[in-house]
C-alpha cells in the first residue's frame, strides 16, 4: 500500500516532540499532505502549546498515523521521521489552499494565521516512512517496520 492511501483516508496524525528536558510530547493533530517530490504534513496549532514550542527549539519530530479502529492485526500504520516549522508567512498561500481542502469547518487564512492570531500553520515534510510489517518465527509474532 503506497502512503498516500494511508495519508488520503486517516486524518488525525500524532505528532511527536522532545520539550527542553529531553522528555517525549505527543499530540493529536488534523493534518492535510501534499505529494510533490517529498510527502508534506500541514496542520494548525496554537504557538503556545507544548508542541509548537517543541518545534520552535528542535525541528526533529517523529510522527504516527494509523486506524485506531481497525481489528487487532489488521492494522496498517505509517511512521515518519520529519523535518517540522512553522510556515514563513510568504509561503502561506499555497499551504492555506492544502489544508482548507480537506476541513469543513476551520478554514484557514491570514487573519487566523499571521499577525496578532494565536496560531499558525506549520508542516513536516518526511525524511523517512516505515510503514508496519510483521512476521512469525519459531511460533512468535515479530512486529517489524518496512522502509517505503
Amino acid at each position: 500500500m503506497q502512503p498516500e492511501t494511508i495519508l488520503s483516508r486517516i486524518r488525525y496524525a500524532t505528532l511527536s516532540t522532545v520539550d527542553e528536558g529531553g522528555r517525549a510530547w505527543a499530540a493529536p493533530v488534523w493534518y492535510a499532505f501534499e505529494k510533490t517530490n517529498d510527502i508534506i504534513l500541514y496542520w494548525w496549532s496554537s504557538v503556545d502549546s507544548q508542541h509548537s514550542r517543541n518545534i520552535a527549539r528542535s525541528s526533529d519530530v517523529y510522527i504516527t498515523i494509523f486506524d485506531s479502529t481497525a481489528p487487532e492485526g489488521d492494522g496498517l500504520g505509517l511512521y515518519i521521521r520529519a523535518v517540522a516549522e512553522q510556515i514563513p508567512d510568504d509561503r502561506l498561500d499555497a499551504a492555506i489552499e492544502c489544508y482548507n481542502t480537506t476541513t469543513r469547518q476551520f478554514k484557514l487564512n491570514h487573519e487566523n494565521t499571521t499577525g496578532i492570531a494565536p496560531t499558525r500553520l506549520y508542516r513536516a515534510r518526511a525524511v523517512t516512512i516505515q510503514v508496519n510489517d510483521g512476521r512469525e518465527s519459531d511460533g512468535f509474532y515479530q512486529d517489524i517496520r518496512r522502509d517505503i
